[in-house]
């Protein structure tokens, strides 16, 4: 790898990090070859002579055999044989023969087995040969490896006979094995060239593979690539975003443990497929969507309202996968709509004192002009009218929150010149606290969706229906509005997901009704809609709420 340069520090390439004292990959792949290549060759070697020593023992074999016999058959050794001829006699005819046919040793032995002809050594003259193994009978052939004298020969044994047919002595046709070290001088050349092809390919051969890994890791050494991988894990497992990733087939590859938290995945989820997890349809559809230019994507699982984005990655000779992080938005669109709430809240103060002022003028100017009996009228219709307002929603309401919300919310319409009904068939006993707050959320919440949808209409009619069956507290809001449009019926409770018009004064962001599910389906209730002369959203949420999601999750929601 090039080194870095000082002058230019921003030319390091990426993750370069410290360099320590270790070989670079270069040089440990070709290091590895070439300590490889002198394994492969030490053992070809090692092959190569004891191939050389068994082809040279079989092909000695067969030719000391046949000296041996030679020998044995020529009349003039047989007949000196024969005729018990003294040593000296052997001398020249088994010179002459061991010269002729190239042999290392020829020896002649008498009946007895000692040596009585020995041209190459005479000092074994005189001795017996003690060839071991020996044949098996005396007028047997034999060849093999034996020592005579310090070293191993191949040896060829066999009987001369007489014209009689008797024994009268041995042919011992032998010759030296040749050393190791003869061995490989005579396979040097053909080692050599096998050494230098050897070498030039593994080199070769280093360097390709070198080059092609550096390209493939981006020309990270082993232990940079091994640091990157810890810090990956330690970054994608050490932060509060959840991470996910699933191929094409449906496969997820990586899930970190807040991703495991958020979507309440099992700890064997990855490598298994991302709709056998227990995941909803929306949630497995958002997870492996493939158009990932949508930023800030936002859906609710088991009560918890989820904000993702996706990144599609094509890992080199593998199947693309989609990359999604996810970000836990319960708390902020909860702060958003308590916000939202507040702001009603101003508004319905407004409305109300604006109402009150008005009212006060009036009075004040009927004292003025000194009808103090049209004054008086006038306070007595104006208390009446508040008192049997006050009467109708306290009558059948009997959960303060939920009263008072609704006698703000009726002057709030007024406000706008619309008209909130609350229906005679309502009732509703006082609950709990989680209840009351969740049926305040709800019903403020279709109620401001349906004087948004009259905002602009002929009817501005607006009516609200609180019973309690079967253990669930129902909640029905219809208005004279247009409706919903029928492209949006489908989607109508998705985060970011609104009819209202921006020219109507509404709340564009789509957040309102996905409160409302958010808030029924973690009771374990569901919302629905349907169209009827306008809209018409009802809502069912069980008294004793069956949450879905975790104690630490209901505090957060």
């Amino acid at each position: 790898m090039a080194r870095d340069d000082p002058e230019h520090p921003t030319a390091r390439p990426r993750g370069s990090g410290i360099r320590s004292g270790r070989l670079s990959l270069t040089r440990q792949l070709l290091l590895f070859q070439l300590s490889l290549i002198a394994l492969v060759l030490i053992a070809v070697t090692a092959i190569s002579l004891e191939q050389s020593r068994s082809s040279f023992e079989s092909g000695s074999q067969r030719r000391m055999l046949t000296v041996a016999e030679y020998t044995a058959a020529n009349p003039l050794v047989r007949s000196l044989l024969d005729n018990d001829a003294v040593p000296q006699q052997f001398s020249v005819p088994v010179e002459a023969l061991r010269t002729t046919t190239g042999v290392d040793q020829l020896l002649v032995t008498d009946a007895a087995g000692r040596v009585i002809a020995s041209p190459a050594d005479p000092r074994l003259v005189g001795s017996v040969l003690a060839i071991d193994p020996t044949p098996d009978t005396s007028d047997a052939a034999w060849a093999g490896v034996a020592p005579i004298g310090a070293n191993d020969n191949v040896v060829a044994q066999v009987p001369v006979l007489s014209n009689s047919g008797e024994v009268v002595g041995t042919v011992v046709a032998a010759r030296r094995f040749p050393a190791v070290t003869e061995l490989l001088a005579s396979a040097a050349p053909n080692l050599l060239v096998y050494v230098g092809v050897a070498g030039v390919l593994g080199v070769a051969g280093s360097l390709l593979l070198a080059a092609r890994v550096k390209r493939q890791t981006l020309g990270l050494e082993p232990e940079q690539i091994g640091r990157l991988v810890e810090h990956r894990d330690a970054m994608i497992h050490g932060i509060r975003e959840g991470v996910i990733a699933v191929d094409t087939d449906g496969l997820i590859t990586l899930a970190n443990d807040s991703a495991r938290t958020l979507l309440g995945l099992p700890a064997d989820a990855e490598g298994r497929a991302i709709d056998t997890v227990g995941l909803d349809e929306e949630a497995v559809r958002a997870l492996r969507r493939r158009e990932v230019g949508a930023i800030d994507t936002v859906f609710v699982n088991r009560g918890v309202l989820l904000v993702l984005n996706q990144t599609l990655i094509h890992p080199p000779r593998s199947r693309p996968e989609v990359v999604t992080t996810l970000r836990d938005r319960t708390e902020l669109v909860t702060l958003q709509h308590d916000l939202g709430s507040s702001r009603q809240a101003t508004d319905t103060l407004r409305a109300q004192t604006h109402e009150f002022a008005n009212r006060l003028h009036t009075i004040s100017m009927l004292m003025q002009l000194g009808d103090t009996e049209a004054a008086v009228e006038y306070v007595d219709a104006v208390t009446r009218d508040r008192t049997e307002l006050d009467n109708s929603v306290l009558t059948r309401l009997q959960e303060p929150a939920v009263a008072a919300l609704v006698i703000a919310k009726t002057s709030l319409a007024r406000e706008r010149g619309a008209t909130l009904v609350l229906s005679p068939e309502s009732a509703l006993a006082r609950v709990d606290g989680d209840l009351s707050t969740d049926l305040v959320t709800v019903i403020g919440n279709l109620v401001d969706n349906a004087l948004d949808a009259v905002t602009g209409a002929l009817e501005r009619n607006v009516r609200l229906d609180v019973q309690t069956v079967s253990g669930s507290v129902r909640v029905t809001v219809s208005d004279s509005g247009p409706g919903i449009d029928a492209a949006l019926i489908d989607r109508v409770f998705e985060v970011g997901v609104s009819s209202k018009s921006l020219l109507a004064g509404g709340d564009s962001h789509g957040y309102g009704l996905a409160i409302v599910r958010l808030v029924a389906t973690r009771r374990g209730g569901s919302v629905g809609y349907r169209a009827d002369h306008g809209a018409v959203f009802e809502a069912v949420l069980p008294v004793a709420g069956a949450r879905s999601i975790s104690d630490q999750e209901q505090t957060r929601v």
